[in-house]
């Protein structure tokens, strides 16, 4: 999972776009993401990333207030949305993404930190393993999606690191 921890500029405010979710894609906060064919799809390893899920909201801008699933109640919503496999063309549920490459995530990796020389060092590189983790044994000098920026001090099992590889900035 990746939980936003601060931000490389004095300000600090994301840079937040909506874009409208692919059909039957099941999405939480915090998921890496990435635009495919003009749609929100989960991030995947070596693919440019878009951002980060903040939120997601309707047509008109409205929070959700349920899963999304199928006969979901009203307030089960807690972080994680299940778009409709007509997402695309009927109900339109966006992701609100903050696409800054200046925020900072603390990052679950797959291993423990530090076994690949670098993952728990300043300025390397790691790509993900799925949507909300990174793969420690790719952290090397060369590019990849994320920069890092060493290991969290609130959890030493986790890295701190900001998007690398932007669909948006590069």
């Amino acid at each position: 999972m990746f939980t936003v921890i601060g931000s490389l500029e004095s300000f600090g405010a994301p840079v937040l776009r909506r874009e409208v979710i692919t059909n039957s894609v099941v999405s939480t906060v915090g998921d890496s993401v990435k635009v495919a064919s003009g749609f929100i799809a989960l991030g995947t390893a070596g693919a440019a990333v878009f951002g980060h899920l903040s939120a997601h909201a309707d047509a008109e801008q409205v929070g959700m207030t349920t899963t999304g699933a199928t006969g979901a109640e009203l307030g089960s919503y807690v972080g994680t949305f299940t778009a409709a496999s007509n997402n695309q063309t009927v109900a339109q549920i966006t992701a609100v993404c903050d696409i800054s490459k200046k925020t900072l995530y603390s990052a679950e990796v797959d291993a423990t930190i530090g076994t690949t020389t670098g993952s728990d060092l300043s300025m390397y590189h790691m790509d993900l393993v799925d949507e909300d983790t990174l793969d420690e044994s790719t952290a090397a000098t060369t590019a990849a999606q994320y920069l890092t920026w060493g290991t969290d001090p609130n959890n030493s099992a986790q890295a701190v690191v900001s998007i690398f590889e932007s669909q948006v900035f590069n």
